[in-house]
């Protein structure tokens, strides 16, 4: 089955990225398709980067690289699950991507963004720097507008009914990353 890293960019204390992240997670292993990894940048806890080689050369010597870049290669897909700041995405998150290149390469991402709009500018600059990275690209990202309005009695988000069949529809494209990989 192939590896689904979702990747949660919100670090701040009171954050209702992890709940977003949940949904996703639940969703995606509900399905039997796919394994899922939650890599929690707050968890993680990435120093700004701090190696000696640009990232590109793939000479890297920190423990932390070394073990960043060991989970991420171990990923067939990526699901980012981010808040909007300022119209853009947050620095953590810039800093993680940034600490890699070959790692990411050719590999399929989607985007679950959220915040107060329902259309989502830090998704369309997320999008450049992912290309950038050589990431494949699911035709699709997703924007999960106010969320901490779609929270159930148990804190969960209760998506509606639309959003799900949208994350499905993203889910159904990752779930093939792996075959597609070997195949080429």
């Amino acid at each position: 089955m192939p590896n689904l890293m979702v990747i949660v960019a919100s670090t701040r204390q009171a954050r209702v990225g992890h709940t977003v992240a949940d949904w996703v997670v639940s969703t995606a292993q509900s399905r039997g398709d796919l394994t899922v990894d939650v890599a929690d940048l707050q968890e993680i806890g990435l120093p700004f980067f701090d190696e000696a080689h640009p990232p590109m050369s793939g000479k890297y010597e920190l423990p932390h690289t070394l073990a960043w870049a060991e989970r991420v290669a171990a990923a067939d897909a990526f699901v980012i699950v981010s808040p909007e700041y300022n119209g853009s995405y947050p620095g953590v998150l810039k800093n993680a991507l940034d600490f890699l290149v070959a790692e990411w390469r050719g590999k399929r991402a989607a985007v679950v963004g959220y915040g107060v709009y329902p259309e989502s500018r830090m998704i369309g600059q997320l999008d450049v720097v992912l290309r950038n990275l050589r990431f494949e690209r699911t035709t699709r990202d997703l924007q999960v507008q106010t969320p901490w309005e779609l929270l159930g009695e148990d804190g969960k988000l209760a998506a509606p009914v639309e959003l799900t069949q949208a994350l499905q529809s993203i889910l159904d494209e990752l779930a093939v990353a792996r075959a597609e990989a070997v195949a080429a």
